[in-house]
C-alpha cells in the first residue's frame, strides 16, 4: 500500500476526510493527519510518504510553501492541494509545476476516491519505472567491468574515433596518462583449464600500474595494455613484466604459453599498430614454438618467405625420394623446415605451406602406389600442429613411413624377379645355349643389375645356381633312368660329357657312374 498523509488546520475537515474515505480499498494507508506544513516536514524526516494531500491556507506553513519544500527535498512525493473556488486560479498559476493536482473544496468522498484511484495508477506506473530503472542500473553496475573491457578492446583494435574515445574514457574513468603505450598478448594453451587461466590473469593484474589494463580479445588471448610517461622506462618495464609472466606461467601449467609484444607508441590513435604488432609476434611465437617472449621488432628483422623457393625445396624432396637414398630424403625435408624457421610466417601461411608439403608427399605415395587405407598419418589436417617443431616431427615420421614402404616394395620387386629367374632356370637348365645374357633379357635387367640382385636374393651367382640346378637334375636322371652319362650330360645342358663328369664329381665327390652304383647298393 502507498502511504498518504493529510494536512488541514481544521480538525473537522481532518476527521471527516479520515473517516469517510475507504483508504485500504483504494490501496492507500493513511499514515498521518497534520495541522500545518511544518508538522508534515518533521514527520517526513523519519517516515516514507508517497502522497501528500494538503490545504492551501494553513498557519505557520501553508500548502504552497509546503509543496515547494517537498519538490526540492522529496521530488518523488506527489502533492495534491485542496483549494477554495476563489483561490483556485491563483494557486494553479503559483505552483502549477510543483503540484500533481488541485482538488476544489468542498470535495466528496466519491470524488476523492476517484482521484485516489487515478493517483494509484500513476504511482504504480512510476514504481514500475523506478524498479525497472533500478534493475537496469544494477545490471549496468554488474556489467560495468565487461563494458569497460569491451571499450578497451575496441580502443586497442582501432574501432573507435577520437570523440568516442574521449567520451568513453570519462565514463569508465580510465586513467589515461597521455604518454607512451604498448600492447602485449599472452596466448593461453587450449590444454589449460579455467582455473589456471584465472590464476595467471590475477598474477598479471597484480603487476599492473595505474591506468594499465588486462582484457581478452575475441580468441580469448590475454591482452595487456601498458602505459608510462617515459619510452625507455616503459620498454624496460614491459620486458621485465613479460619475463615474470612467462616464468610464472611455466609453474602454473604444463603447456607453455606464447607471448608477443607490440611496438611502443606515443598516441592513442596509434595503439592499434601496437596491438597488430603484438598479434603478429604472438602468432609467430606460436608457429615457432618459442619458449620466450617475442617482440615485434625481432620479427621484422626476418624476411618474408618466398613461395618460389619453397616450391624448389619441395621438388627437391620429391626427387630425392625417387632416387631411393634415405639420407638424402631426410636432408631434403630438413632443408624445408630450416627455411621455414628462418622466415616470417603467419599461422595461416603455416597451414598453407604444411598443406602443400603434405600434398607433395601424398602425390608421391599415389604415384609410387605406396598408399594403404590404414595409414592414419595420411589423414593430416593443417591445424593439427601448432608449431613448426611439432610439424617437423610429424613430417619426418611420414617421410620414414614412405621410405619404409619404398624399401618394402623394392624388396618385393627383387624377390619377384628372383623367383621369376628361378623359374626360368628350372625351365631352361637343360638348354646348352642358356646364358646369363639370356636370362637378363627375360627379366628386363642389365647383366650388372641382375647379377647384383640375384646374388643378394640367393646368396649365389647365376653360374653357381645354374650349375647346382643342373647337378640336381643329373642326380635325378641317374637315379630314375638307365640313360648313359653322355645322354644325361646332354639333357642337363652340357655339350661336353667329359666336362659334365668333372663338374659332377667336383659337386658330389663322385663320378656319375660311381653315384649310380652307390644308389643300387
Amino acid at each position: 500500500m502507498y502511504k498518504l498523509i493529510f494536512v488541514d488546520d481544521e480538525a473537522i475537515v481532518r476527521d471527516g476526510i479520515s473517516s469517510c474515505i475507504p483508504w485500504r480499498q483504494n490501496n492507500f494507508e493513511l499514515a498521518g493527519l497534520f495541522e500545518n506544513g511544518l508538522q508534515v516536514l518533521d514527520f517526513m524526516k523519519d517516515h516514507t510518504v508517497d502522497v501528500v494531500i494538503s490545504d492551501i491556507n494553513m498557519p505557520r506553513m501553508d500548502g504552497l510553501a509546503l509543496s515547494r519544500v517537498i519538490e526540492e527535498q522529496y521530488p518523488d512525493v506527489m502533492v495534491l492541494l485542496l483549494t477554495g473556488y476563489d483561490e483556485f486560479e491563483y494557486a494553479q498559476e503559483a505552483v502549477k509545476t510543483k503540484v500533481r493536482e488541485f482538488l476544489l473544496k468542498p470535495i466528496t468522498a466519491d470524488e476523492l476516491s476517484h482521484v485516489l484511484s487515478r493517483i494509484e495508477g500513476e504511482l504504480d506506473f512510476l514504481k514500475e519505472q523506478k524498479d525497472q530503472h533500478k534493475l537496469m542500473k544494477d545490471k549496468l553496475a554488474m556489467s560495468f567491468p565487461l563494458l569497460k573491457e569491451r571499450f578497451l578492446y575496441r580502443l586497442v583494435s582501432g574501432k573507435l574515433d577520437n570523440k568516442t574515445i574521449a567520451k568513453r574514457k570519462e565514463y569508465f574513468q580510465w586513467n589515461d596518462q597521455g604518454g607512451y603505450y604498448q600492447v602485449s598478448i599472452i596466448s593461453i594453451p587450449d590444454e589449460w583449464d579455467e582455473l589456471n587461466r584465472i590464476t595467471l590473469a590475477e598474477f598479471i593484474k597484480s603487476g599492473l600500474g595505474a591506468g594499465e589494463e588486462l582484457l581478452s580479445n575475441r580468441t580469448e588471448d590475454l591482452v595487456i595494455l601498458l602505459q608510462g610517461d617515459n619510452r625507455g622506462f616503459l620498454q624496460h618495464r614491459s620486458r621485465a613484466l613479460s619475463e615474470k609472466i612467462y616464468i610464472y606461467a611455466s609453474r602454473v601449467g604444463r603447456d607453455q604459453i606464447s607471448s608477443g609484444c607490440g611496438k611502443i607508441v606515443d598516441n592513442l590513435t596509434l595503439l592499434p599498430r601496437s596491438y597488430r604488432g603484438a598479434c603478429n609476434a604472438v602468432d609467430y611465437s606460436r608457429v615457432l614454438g618459442l619458449s620466450q617472449i617475442l617482440y615485434i621488432e625481432d620479427v621484422r628483422d626476418r624476411k618474408k618467405i618466398a613461395p618460389e623457393r619453397f616450391s624448389e625445396l619441395a621438388s627437391e624432396l620429391s626427387d630425392q625420394l625417387k632416387s631411393g637414398c634415405r639420407s638424402s630424403g631426410i636432408q631434403a625435408m630438413d632443408n624445408i623446415f630450416i627455411y621455414l624457421e628462418k622466415h616470417i610466417l603467419s599461422v595461416l601461411e603455416v597451414s598453407f605451406y604444411f598443406t602443400r608439403l603434405h600434398l607433395v608427399l601424398l602425390n608421391f605415395i599415389q604415384e609410387m602406389e605406396l598408399f594403404s587405407e590404414s595409414d592414419d598419418a595420411l589423414l593430416y589436417q593443417p591445424g593439427n600442429h601448432k608449431s613448426i617443431g611439432q610439424a617437423r616431427v610429424f613430417f619426418m615420421q611420414l617421410l620414414g613411413l614412405i621410405e619404409d614402404r619404398i624399401e618394402d616394395h623394392r624388396n618385393d620387386a627383387v624377390q619377384s624377379r628372383i623367383e621369376k629367374a628361378k623359374q626360368i632356370i628350372a625351365k631352361k637348365k637343360g638348354d646348352s645355349s642358356f646364358s646369363l645374357q639370356g636370362i637378363c633379357n627375360d627379366v628386363f635387367l642389365s647383366v650388372s643389375q641382375f647379377s647384383l640382385l640375384f646374388k643378394e636374393g640367393t646368396g649365389k651367382t647365376f653360374i653357381e645356381y645354374l650349375t647346382l640346378s643342373r647337378m640336381e637334375e643329373a642326380k635325378k636322371l641317374l637315379k630314375t633312368t638307365d640313360s648313359k652319362s653322355y645322354e644325361i650330360a646332354e639333357k642337363t645342358g652340357f655339350t661336353d660329357p667329359g666336362y659334365f663328369s668333372i663338374i659332377f664329381k667336383k659337386t658330389t665327390g663322385l663320378t656319375p657312374m660311381e653315384y649310380r652304383r652307390n644308389l643300387k647298393e
